[in-house]
């Protein structure tokens, strides 16, 4: 071993400037694929450290909709044998805030659920036991870091916590956070019968039109959840079976990737599965780069180790110890730059989570696992890349190696060319995408049909609701606000669905949101129909304004005066706009006009950044006086519609970040082909300076080849992007449209990557003395 470490430590002295340029590519798409794969791992793989998860389901609606009524449960319980364990969870739709003592008051994710839910779900009790928890009524179960901002180092189990300035729960223990990926996200737990004490609500527990729930089953080993979906269909009332018709149970296993909507879920998280796989498509895209470059710089390599192969040769080695030699010095290549990647991932991951927003465990780096995957796929890659050359090398004759002599125009040199033509077909792919993503998220945040500009939100706690006419007056005489609202729609949070009947025919669906009279000002909303309900006239009571889709969706012939739910009157209808990411259809919508608010938007008319600072301050004093024992949330409108895209700005940074660095892992095999060719032909390029040639003509003669490769690659490349790009755009209800400058611009740019990566080379092979070339030759 340690003459294969002195022979592997010689020849990257040799030459240096290539095998570091080798080395480095290599380390860094290796960190990179790293980094991909875990975090595609960590989403493909959610929820799977839950026990029971193979046989935990989500039982919805055939509507799409996950929320079942409180009632429910009590049905399966009763008449259907199948069901293990049964678990309804509810969140707190206000925000729930805790605090300790006369401490700030800290707001929390706070979930209510059945007392079995332990039982179904694996968490880690750090203190207090998980099975008595959720027994009593008022008894919390909270996180370790919720604990510890709650209680600093203290013991949490047994201690009083006061919730949203109101109730006194007690702590009965603390659990340990995943380490894994999960779909279900919380810091508090606490019972269902806290939860009627706490949010009192007449229907909620004994009508069957409510739906507030989402109810979990643990069914039995060996059942199949087809017979189960049947039973439980047969055992609610006739006149909610066509509610459950079709597949109502989701595996929970599958829940994250989904069909379903979970955005109107505060705890439950969704995924992108195909935005996934494309991240895994593009890890591996960087691998196949830097194997290319691997390939290219060891294959240009080759006729000095055939060379030094000779000698040993004649020396007595054999075919056989060469061939070790040969295939040990590629592994220990391959574990070198896996030990500097393995350091640049510890040293990157902080910095590319924070900036693109993805994550997931960095301790799944040292899983013995993982730890056996990549060294073994370390030996399969060294072992697969340097077989053919090793046998070839090993089996030469030694008088034939003696005498050999690099031919610019072998076989190698046309094998060397179309691995670079395959890495600028990859390069011109990644550019062409990168440009759709880019294009297509911003065609979604910018196409809203709705104003975002100089709009604040607030978020109405316990007392700012109680008052918020108080909270209006103080804002509107703020020199700087143009107009105050209150609404119940904010982006990225909850909307309400109805399914409301009308006769025994007609049944009404549609999202819905209450807001006042200013909202259609502060928003830009436009009228085609009606008019907008007015705060000057007591008829407008229980007008609704709707949207194009709900007139075109419903028939309606006439909408205005039109009547649902009994005594809903349409008296407007405003133009469609995006009050959900655009990757879904606009779908019916009516806007009440009720009181149920939970967001204050203020609009404001100012010049410039510093006087908008000045008038946001001000409104977070003001609301922050009539809110003392709750925090006050304020934040930009349109940083809200932002949000309600961070999926997509996720992977359009993500997925920048990666192509990125594939190209940059492209340009640096680039310059390593750049050294070797005109290395080879110093001997040519004097020749040809002595005889008269410019400067301009051996660059131009150095350059072709690339210029060459690229124009290859852009007539492979053009059709593949467009395939992808198309099948991408597929994904999405609004969409923008497939340009053909994108196409262009990435031949463009993938050409400059080429030049400006080669040029500085060629200048210095071009203005050297050509008497100096000779003489070294």
């Amino acid at each position: 071993m340690k003459q294969i470490l002195k022979s592997t430590l010689r020849n990257f002295i040799r030459k240096p400037a290539t095998n570091i340029i080798n080395l480095f590519g290599l380390a860094l798409s290796l960190s990179l694929v790293i980094i991909l794969s875990v975090y595609c791992y960590s989403e493909l793989t959610t929820d799977h450290f839950q026990k029971n998860g193979d046989r935990i389901y989500l039982c919805v609606r055939t509507s799409d909709d996950i929320y079942t009524p409180a009632l429910l449960k009590d049905q399966i319980d009763i008449s259907v044998p199948g069901v293990k364990s049964s678990v309804r969870i509810a969140p707190m739709w206000e925000t729930p805030v805790f605090q300790v003592g006369e401490k700030e008051p800290i707001p929390s994710d706070l979930i209510f659920a059945d007392d079995d839910v332990f039982k179904l779900f694996t968490y880690k009790a750090i203190a207090g036991d998980l099975a008595s928890a959720l027994k009593e009524p008022m008894s919390l179960v909270i996180t370790q870091t919720l604990a510890k901002r709650l209680f600093g180092n203290d013991d949490a189990v047994g201690k009083s916590v006061k919730l949203n300035n109101d109730r006194e729960l007690t702590v009965k223990a603390v659990i340990e956070e995943p380490q894994y990926h999960s779909a279900l996200s919380f810091s508090a737990v606490s019972s269902i019968a806290t939860r009627k004490i706490v949010m009192p609500n007449g229907g909620e527990f004994t009508e069957w039109g409510w739906g507030s729930f989402q109810t979990f089953l643990l069914l039995k080993k060996e059942v199949n959840p087809r017979d189960i979906e049947k039973s439980i269909r047969s055992s609610v009332p006739a006149a909610e079976k066509k509610d459950y018709a079709g597949e109502n149970l989701i595996p929970f296993n599958d829940l994250y990737f989904s069909k379903f909507d979970l955005f109107s879920s505060p705890y439950l998280t969704s995924g992108d599965k195909p935005k996934v796989m494309i991240l895994l498509l593009v890890a591996s895209l960087v691998l196949m780069i830097a194997l290319i470059n691997f390939i290219n710089i060891s294959t240009s390599q080759w006729h000095e180790k055939i060379r030094q192969t000779g000698v040993m040769k004649v020396l007595g080695a054999k075919s056989s110890g060469i061939f070790k030699n040969i295939m040990m010095e590629s592994f220990v290549f391959f574990m070198l730059a896996l030990l500097f990647s393995m350091l640049a991932t510890l040293f990157l991951v902080p910095y590319i989570q924070e900036y693109t927003g993805i994550r997931f465990n960095p301790k799944m780096l040292f899983t013995p696992s993982f730890l056996f995957l990549t060294i073994g796929g370390a030996l399969v890659l060294s072992t697969v890349f340097s077989i053919i050359p090793a046998v070839r090398i090993a089996a030469s004759k030694a008088t034939d190696n003696l005498k050999k002599s690099v031919n610019p125009h072998s076989s190698n040199s046309f094998f060397r060319g179309l691995l670079v033509t395959a890495q600028f077909v990859i390069a011109i792919v990644l550019i062409a995408f990168t440009v759709l993503v880019q294009k297509q998220v911003n065609f979604g945040s910018s196409n809203l049909g709705m104003k975002q500009e100089n709009i604040v939100g607030i978020k109405l706690t316990r007392q700012l609701r109680d008052k918020k006419e108080v909270l209006k007056k103080l804002l509107q005489e703020k020199p700087g606000v143009e107009a105050v609202s209150f609404t119940e729609y904010y982006p990225g949070g909850n909307i309400a669905h109805w399914d409301m009947k009308s006769g025994e025919k007609v049944n009404w669906n549609f999202d819905t949101f209450c807001a006042d009279a200013d909202f259609l000002k502060i928003v830009g909303l436009q009228l085609t129909a009606g008019r907008f309900y007015s705060k000057d006239l007591s008829t407008d009571v229980n007008k609704v304004v709707v949207n194009e889709a709900f007139v075109r969706e419903h028939k309606l012939e006439n909408p205005i005066g039109s009547k649902f739910g009994g005594e809903k009157e349409i008296i407007g209808v405003v133009k469609d706009f995006h009050y959900k990411p655009v990757n879904e259809p606009i779908t019916s919508l009516a806007i009440r006009n009720e009181s149920s608010f939970t967001y204050c938007l203020v609009s404001m008319q100012t010049a410039d950044f510093n006087s908008l600072r000045h008038i946001i301050d001000g409104i977070k004093d003001e609301a922050g006086k009539l809110s003392p024992s709750f925090p006050v949330e304020v934040s930009f409108f349109d940083q809200a519609v932002q949000n309600m895209y961070q999926s997509e700005l996720q992977f359009r940074r993500t997925f920048t970040l990666f192509a990125g660095g594939a190209l940059i892992i492209c340009c640096l095999g680039i310059l390593a082909m750049s050294l070797f060719a005109c290395q080879r032909r110093i001997k040519e390029i004097g020749v040809r300076k002595v005889n008269g040639a410019k400067t301009s003509e051996v660059m131009m003669m150095l350059n072709k080849d690339f210029v060459k490769w690229v124009a290859i690659a852009f007539v492979v490349a053009t059709p593949i992007a467009y395939y992808a790009m198309n099948r991408w755009l597929e994904n999405f209800a609004y969409k923008t449209e497939l340009s053909w400058w994108i196409f262009a611009l990435s031949g463009l740019l993938a050409l400059g990557i080429a030049l400006l990566t080669v040029t500085w080379q060629s200048w210095k092979a071009a203005t050297r003395n050509p008497v100096e070339s000779l003489r070294n030759e």
